[in-house]
């Protein structure tokens, strides 16, 4: 059933429909399209930030970006302040974490050293677009089969309706869904949040102009909300709500919608890796909640491909020699040149941290040089594989079957490893 085609996004949602848009060789596999965001009064909950890849993603589809300053202010002590202290901040993300029937018995003793889920700034620049209209845009300008994806093994997807193969595979789905199809459940960790739009302001006789609230008081089950129109308002609740528990906790709210996310706050896991042949990409495929529209848009658009940087390297490196003449003696000695090259940069990188016993002098580790400093190295590796003529494919097909070796060894060791423990138990 893939007509030629080999290479597959799963999810419709917003992450999907971008990485679809910016590489026309892929095909979505989607039971709907918008994901979550076919609600749209949900769409307040996702801002368009003003950043480089976002004002071409609005070009690219001829919409018209609109600046705005999207106003973000406290709710704490039972008073609407402009800003708070970054203690304060710390509150408001355990508040975060903590399950709203639950927020009773939260306290304050822990650390809280990740605060991302908040910004420094009370103004954030933003793009005034209704998302419904980007996602009808995207929409339009993909491929996308209307079916839901059921089992994915190592080179194929079955669906409800089909079969197909698949070479590269993007997954925007959350990471638990995407693992359980897989065949392999992970333990990943996550909160449920409710959404309730009302028609309810929960801020009033304030001069104060606001777009988004968070409150910070333990007493107020909701930890934000945002302004969806003149009267209607989109409250958030960490945690899952019934009807009878959501009209007790808003009282005098005329509830007009209200959508619970099973996965909605997400405890970010690097440990998250896809499988050979398959990316990640968005905030719940990548299980990290750092992720924003915007860096959807980066990966989307920035060649991650390895065959472009390959190509790259290799273009540089014409420079210096001609592929087209095989010269066994020029070969070798560039071995030789490359090898020195790769030592060298090598301990220039190792220059750049504190690795010397005994050593007087501590230097700060500065991330930035060590990155170009790996890269150095990298690109010579790089271009020793050019001087050999190997192409992309061998590469990935060696890589590949040097690490089912390497695996295999890895279990064959701890096999032995336990044998030899069980044999002394027994003697």
């Amino acid at each position: 059933m893939n007509n030629g085609n080999t290479k597959f996004i799963i999810g419709g949602g917003i992450s999907g429909l971008i990485y679809g848009f910016y590489n026309r060789d892929f095909q979505i596999i989607s039971p709907d399209i918008g994901g979550k965001l076919k609600n749209s009064y949900l769409t307040s909950t996702i801002l368009l930030h003003d950043t480089p890849e976002t004002k071409r993603l609005l070009q690219d589809l001829n919409i018209d970006p609109e600046p705005k300053a999207q106003v973000m202010r406290y709710f704490y002590q039972d008073k609407l302040q402009e800003n708070i202290p970054a203690n304060l901040k710390e509150l408001m993300v355990a508040k975060k974490l903590t399950p709203w029937e639950d927020l009773n018995k939260l306290n304050f003793d822990f650390k809280i050293t990740d605060t991302t889920l908040s910004t420094d700034d009370v103004y954030i620049p933003i793009f005034k677009i209704p998302l419904d209209k980007v996602i009808k845009a995207l929409a339009k300008e993909v491929k996308i089969v209307k079916d839901k994806v059921v089992r994915i093994t190592e080179n194929e997807i079955i669906t409800e309706k089909g079969r197909y193969r698949y070479t590269d595979l993007i997954s925007t789905i959350p990471a638990p869904v995407f693992w359980k199809i897989y065949g392999r459940e992970r333990n990943l960790k996550s909160l449920p949040e409710t959404f309730v739009l009302a028609k309810s302001n929960p801020v009033e006789k304030t001069s104060l102009y606001w777009d988004l609230v968070y409150f910070l008081d333990k007493k107020v089950p909701y930890t934000r909300v945002n302004r969806y129109s003149n009267d209607s308002y989109l409250y958030e609740f960490t945690g899952e709500l019934n009807k009878t528990q959501i009209k007790k906790l808003l009282p005098k709210a005329e509830i007009l919608n209200v959508y619970t996310d099973r996965y909605g706050i997400v405890i970010t896991d690097l440990n998250n890796i896809p499988p050979p042949n398959v990316r990640f990409v968005g905030r719940f495929a990548t299980w990290n909640h750092t992720c924003k529209v915007q860096d959807v848009i980066k990966d989307s658009i920035a060649r991650y491909d390895f065959l472009s940087i390959w190509n790259k390297q290799k273009e540089f490196n014409a420079n210096f020699f001609d592929f087209n003449v095989r010269d066994i003696e020029l070969q070798q000695k560039l071995t030789k040149e490359f090898v020195l090259h790769i030592e060298d940069e090598a301990h220039e990188l190792l220059r750049e941290v504190n690795w010397k016993m005994g050593q007087y002098k501590h230097i700060e580790v500065d991330r930035g040089r060590l990155l170009e400093e790996w890269i150095d190295v990298f690109k010579y590796w790089l271009g020793l594989g050019n001087v050999w003529g190997f192409t992309l494919e061998d590469f990935v097909n060696e890589f590949w079957r040097k690490s089912l070796i390497v695996d295999e060894r890895f279990k064959q060791y701890f096999k032995d490893n336990d044998k030899k423990v069980d044999d002394k138990s027994s003697g």
